[in-house]
């Protein structure tokens, strides 16, 4: 497989740190099995940071710090997610607790013509979503802007923008500044993986007014 757009290198540092919110870490880790170069890239960071870790001065730990940060663990408000024991063929291994039954168990719900949405599960205290979006081939999204960080990777399919054609595997890593129109490739739907942590802004008024039905 040939990837063509990488997460930026800021995103993969986080991601590198532990710092990203779960939605997009998921994105990022599906994109890295899908993708040889960033899996490089990704160890290259790990041994920067590791580098810079160990020039920190040591601290002592006060009594009780590794029993207080025990118990913060267990006090999570995480979700559990267990590996299916039969993993689906059709999605990356990362993603494959989050879609058990694959792509063809998804129950889309309606988010404009020839769109399609799917949330899928996430911890409670998490501050983004993760979603799948399927565009049926040939069809456009409103052209919209995005009130915080995007990251969109392509599962299926291909679609175009302003920047060029991301096809499966590519990763669209988007802010606030960004503002385009994707138009899904004839032929075959185009199946995303998303994490967001706001919601669009639609150029369209329309749009706008109906933006609440379709949970975008």
């Amino acid at each position: 497989m040939t990837v063509a757009f990488h997460p930026d290198i800021a995103t993969l540092m986080a991601f590198s740190a532990g710092t990203l919110d779960e939605p997009f870490a998921v994105v990022v880790s599906t994109h890295l099995a899908m993708c040889e170069a960033c899996r490089h890239n990704l160890k290259r960071t790990d041994l920067i940071g590791g580098a810079l870790l160990h020039a920190e001065p040591t601290a002592e730990l006060s009594p009780g710090s590794l029993d207080r940060l025990l118990g913060a663990i267990d006090d999570e408000d995480t979700i559990a997610i267990d590996a299916p024991a039969d993993l689906p063929t059709d999605v990356p291994a990362p993603l494959a607790p989050y879609l058990p039954g694959g792509l063809g168990s998804v129950k889309w719900r309606f988010a404009g013509p020839g769109v399609a949405t799917a949330d899928l599960p996430s911890p409670g205290n998490s501050a983004s979503r993760l979603l799948l979006l399927k565009v049926a081939g040939g069809r456009k999204v409103p052209e919209h802007s995005h009130g915080g960080q995007e990251l969109t990777l392509i599962l299926q399919g291909a679609y175009r923008d302003r920047f060029g054609v991301f096809a499966a595997g590519d990763i669209a890593d988007h802010d606030e500044d960004v503002e385009h129109q994707p138009i899904a490739e004839p032929g075959q739907d185009c199946i995303c993986l998303v994490a967001v942590d706001a919601k669009l802004s639609f150029r369209s008024r329309l749009i706008r007014t109906l933006q609440p039905l379709f949970n975008l």
